[in-house]
């Protein structure tokens, strides 16, 4: 039987952050978020980084090193942590993935390897039923 094609994911998905599945995050994607919580937490109108190339290949490698999951992890808190100045109203993806990320990301990996183990130990964990049949 033949597979059926897998359906692809148009621009205006993939900048959906909040519903696009994380295995189909790219650089378009990270953006979206950063320029959507900038807009949302500092108003600010127009985001401008500082250079569009080097975010890009600053969010290809975070995402090829660390995952996804791990990497919207660390914007949201970075965000949730950084404050706005006069002369900085705005946190770009280059600042925060070179200089919050490498303080942010070690607590991130080991919490989400912390949520791993206790998920795989709750699936082999036997079911109550069975316990009672054993008693």
């Amino acid at each position: 039987m033949a597979k059926s094609p897998r359906k692809k994911i148009t621009a205006d998905e993939r900048k959906d952050w909040r519903n696009l599945p994380l295995e189909h995050w790219n650089t378009a994607t990270v953006h979206a978020m950063v320029i959507e919580l900038n807009a949302e937490k500092f108003a600010v109108e127009k985001y401008v980084p500082r250079s569009w190339t080097y975010e890009q290949g600053v969010i290809k490698r975070n995402l090829k090193q660390y995952g996804a999951e791990a990497v919207r992890e660390t914007i949201e808190r970075a965000f949730a942590e950084y404050r706005p100045s006069a002369d900085y109203p705005q946190l770009t993806a280059g600042f925060l993935l070179t200089y919050m990320l490498p303080r942010i990301m070690p607590r991130v990996l080991a919490e989400l390897e912390t949520r791993k183990r206790r998920q795989a130990a709750e699936s082999q964990a036997p079911d109550i039923d069975e316990v009672i049949s054993w008693l």
